[in-house]
Parts: C-alpha cells; sequence; structure tokens
C-alpha cells in the first residue's frame, strides 16, 4: 500500500522517464543492450523465471513468485503496465521498492543517458523502468527474480536478463499484431523465441499446432520442454467471488487436493495451476519448495485488476477486469457465468484502446444477460477509442441492451452504480481498470 504522498513522487518519477525517453513502442534490443552494458550488466546478478504470452501473464507471474516467497526466497516480481502508479512494477518479498529509491537508482541511468546518448535515439519509457528495475534487483542480491516481458518475447527488454532458469510461455493469442505478426503462428514464434539454451520451458497449451512449434523450438535450443495440458490434470471443484478450489494431478505423480486461491475467476485456475507446475519443476533448484508452501503462496497471492471484487456500501458489486482482446474477454465471460447467479443483470462499463480488435472483443459478450453497457474513454489518453465510436459498435452487436455514450468516466461509472443492476462489469483495458481504480481511491 503506497500512500497518496508517495503515488505523487511515483507520478512524477515516470514524466522524468517519460521526458527522458524516446516515444511509444520500439522493438528491438540495441538501445536496452548499451544502456545495461554501460550500468555494469545488472540483469546478469540474478536468477530470473521468464514469463511471455499474450493473456495470464501476471497472474501467473504473481502466483509463481508467492510462492517462491512462501518457501522463504528473497523473491522479486517486475510486471507491467502499472494500474495506479509506476512503482507497482516492482515488488520484493511483497513490498514496494520506496520511490526514494527509485528516484536514486534512476539518476544512475539518466547519467548513463546523458553521457552515451547524445546523438543516438535513447531507450523507451519501459526499457528504462526495465533499467532501473534491474539495477535495484542486482544492489537488493534477490535469490529469484520473477520478470514478466512486456509486449512481445524475442526484442522485449526483458530478453536479455543474463540468468534464465525457466521461460514460461501462458496462452497465446492475436494482439499487437503490428509489432508481432497477423498470425498465430508469428507471434508464437516470437515468444517461443526467449526459450533459453539448455535450460527448461513450460509452455500452457491447448493448441496442437503451436505446441508442435514449441517443441521444435525447444529442440532447436537442446531445452528441456514441458506442456502443460499434456503433463497435468486439473479438476475445478468450486467457483464463488471469494476465489476457486480445484484439484491438481501431474503425470509424475504429485497429487493436490482442494488447492485454494482467492483470485476469483475461471481462468485464474489455469494461471495459478501453471504455477504450481512451475514450482514443483523447480524443487530441484530451490529444495525450500514444499507442497505446505505451494499451498501457502497459492492462499496469499493476490492481484489487482484481473477480476478483482469491490463490495460498494450500497451493496452493490463492482467486478474489474483488464480483458483487452477476444480470447482474454471470452474467459472473462464465462468466468462471469459460472460466479454469478443465473439471469443475474449486468452493467457493463468500457472503454477500449483504438489498436484492438474491439468488435470481436465485445462479441464475446453477447451470451450475458446484459442490461445496460456504459461506453466511455480514458481520460487523457490518444489511444483510447472515443465513446461515441465504441457506441456505435456496441449499438449493432448488443440490440436488446441499453448502449449509453458517457466520455467522462466519473460519470459514466455513477450512471452505472446508480442503476438497476446489482454487479457493474468493468473492463475493456487495464487503463481503463487503472482510471476507475484512481476514481475508487479517492471517493473512499
Amino acid at each position: 500500500m503506497v500512500d497518496k504522498e508517495n503515488a505523487e513522487a511515483f507520478d512524477l518519477l515516470e514524466q522524468d522517464i517519460l521526458n527522458s525517453a524516446s516515444p511509444g513502442i520500439r522493438p528491438g534490443l540495441s538501445r536496452m543492450a548499451k544502456c545495461l552494458g554501460l550500468l555494469g550488466n545488472p540483469q546478469r546478478a540474478f536468477k530470473a523465471i521468464h514469463i511471455v504470452g499474450t493473456n495470464g501473464k501476471g497472474s501467473t507471474a504473481s502466483t509463481i513468485a508467492s510462492i517462491l516467497s512462501s518457501s522463504g526466497l528473497k523473491t522479486a516480481l517486475y510486471t507491467s503496465p502499472h494500474l495506479l502508479h509506476m512503482g507497482e512494477r516492482l515488488k520484493i518479498e511483497g513490498k514496494i521498492v520506496s520511490p526514494q529509491r527509485w528516484m536514486e537508482t534512476w539518476q544512475k541511468v539518466k547519467l548513463v543517458l546523458r553521457e552515451n546518448f547524445i546523438a543516438e535515439t535513447p531507450p523507451t519509457a519501459f526499457e528504462l523502468m526495465t533499467a532501473v528495475a534491474f539495477l535495484i534487483l542486482s544492489e537488493e542480491k534477490v535469490d529469484v527474480a520473477v520478470v514478466e516481458a512486456g509486449m512481445g518475447g524475442r526484442l522485449d527488454a526483458t530478453n536479455l536478463l543474463g540468468e534464465v532458469i525457466l521461460s514460461v510461455i501462458t496462452s497465446i493469442s492475436l494482439d499487437h499484431t503490428n509489432f508481432l505478426g497477423d498470425t498465430i503462428s508469428q507471434i508464437a514464434k516470437e515468444k517461443f523465441s526467449v526459450i533459453r539454451p539448455g535450460k527448461r520451458a513450460i509452455y500452457v497449451g491447448g493448441d496442437f499446432g503451436l505446441e508442435k512449434l514449441f517443441i521444435d523450438s525447444c529442440a532447436k535450443m537442446i531445452s528441456e520442454g514441458h506442456i502443460f495440458s499434456r503433463e497435468c490434470l486439473v479438476k475445478p471443484a468450486h467457483f464463488s467471488l471469494d476465489g476457486v478450489i480445484y484439484d491438481f494431478w501431474t503425470s509424475k505423480g504429485y497429487f493436490f487436493d482442494s488447492l485454494e486461491t482467492k483470485l476469483t475467476a475461471a481462468y485464474q485456475i489455469s494461471n495459478t495451476a501453471l504455477a504450481v507446475f512451475v514450482a514443483l519443476l523447480l524443487k530441484d533448484v530451490f529444495p525450500g519448495i514444499s507442497d505446505k508452501t505451494i499451498r501457502s503462496g497459492l492462499l496469499s497471492v493476490s492481484w489487482p485488476g484481473r477480476f478483482e471484487i469491490i463490495r460498494l456500501k450500497n451493496g452493490k458489486v463492482l467486478i474489474l477486469d483488464g480483458a483487452h482482446n477476444p480470447e482474454g474477454m471470452a474467459v472473462f465471460a464465462q468466468s462471469l457465468k459460472q460466479v454469478l447467479c443465473p439471469h443475474e443483470n449486468i452493467t457493463f462499463v468500457t472503454a477500449m484502446m483504438k489498436d484492438k480488435d474491439i468488435r470481436e472483443t465485445l462479441k464475446k459478450l453477447c451470451n450475458l444477460p446484459i442490461e445496460k453497457i456504459v461506453c466511455t474513454q480514458v481520460p487523457q489518453l490518444d489511444r483510447s477509442e472515443s465513446s461515441h465510436a465504441l457506441a456505435d459498435i456496441a449499438r449493432n452487436i448488443f440490440t436488446k441492451a441499453f448502449i449509453g455514450d458517457e466520455p467522462e468516466l466519473n460519470t459514466a461509472l455513477c450512471e452505472a452504480v446508480n442503476g438497476h443492476s446489482s454487479y457493474i462489469a468493468i473492463c475493456g483495458s487495464l487503463y481503463l481498470i487503472g482510471a476507475i481504480k484512481k476514481i475508487l481511491r479517492s471517493d473512499l
């Protein structure tokens, strides 16, 4: 928990980083490699577990970190994007690193930029944040860092990690096609390119063609490859707004009955079970991992903005989820069906980015009992589609629901909360979730 003063300090730091960075997304490793080299290559000073994929990366990474921390390891977690402030991106032993420490380390990186990138394109904001995080991790001498890739894989700044002991690939679907390729196989090749020679790699599986591509990629790298869907069996036992419970088997004879996590969504079963499989494979590297620490890690993990439940004083329930592409929205819709009462009407608040497949993503909600959809937009974000354009698309898809068009986010939220529905689902973008949480924080 970071107080308002520290959150404001992180906001000022982020602005300074943005002012020093190249704008936008610029795939490539040369800028980052040069920057890290001038800093003494801090990314080589700690063991890392590298998480890539399209959906489920953050939840999986957070669960792995929670298990490792419960196992007595000094564990770091690096994720993106953030919801409220950039300090959320880096946690050590479950705690956010102070803005003062971030600022001190940023000054070292900034000096390197000033002296060595005068005539060259500087790194992007994500690259600079990652460089600062790696430098902090090297100075903190963590036992292991769980690092989530940003957008891609092969050309992602995190792919410069020096001692990756395990690569984890979550589900893969069409996203960021202008950078990663316009077919699933092209995107998968970008993700599978993070597999390290002679090291272990795990792919969640589920698509035969991509599984074959993964196996071939591991063979080329002489890596030990594991496919979760082939080696593990999961049997869901209980769904509710308070969490999920499931049984878990592996082909090597491990069995857990009634594994429980407070992460609430059907898709969190797959994400957290994948993390359990990761932990089992790492027992030879980290002997402190046990059945007890796996259960403890699962029970204590939290991951805001993904089927996050917020109960309001008036008895209504907000369900916040960062689903922003067709696959993510499909599993979000499935989770809503499983945890809510049949025929329970739902009001949606949604905003989406212009570069997403908005129509196909919204169509995944068609089978839900939707009373109203309030279309809005994320304040001060050019990437956000206008509420008017979003509402036009929604009206063509949802012919029986009321479609609202409200560009002001505060007003859109109030309209939804003051309506008839007991449940308000907010989804479409993690940027939307972050903006909503800021409103809720100021109102609470």
